[in-house]
């Protein structure tokens, strides 16, 4: 019986230039790609308390405007 090879393709990240890209309920992979951290860092990030995080069917989906609000809250203040 001869061996059967998997072939497993890399997986090309998306880029979104502006926050109106993105789609209305992201997937994990898409929170990677706009912060440009690996798949495992994101679902990892996911598991974080105060992360909003919407639990489909064991699916996980982020909503875009709270991601957003989420990303500003994260932001560094300037000091003064």
């Amino acid at each position: 019986m001869a061996t059967k090879e998997r072939i497993r393709e890399k997986r090309v990240p998306r880029e979104f230039l502006s926050y109106d890209e993105l789609p209305e309920f992201m997937t994990v992979n898409d929170v990677a790609d706009v912060l440009r951290i690996s798949v495992a860092s994101a679902y990892t990030l996911t598991e974080q308390e105060g992360f909003p995080l919407l639990l489909l069917n064991c699916q996980r989906r982020v909503k875009k405007e709270s991601f957003i609000e989420w990303l500003k809250g994260r932001e560094r203040k300037p000091n003064a």
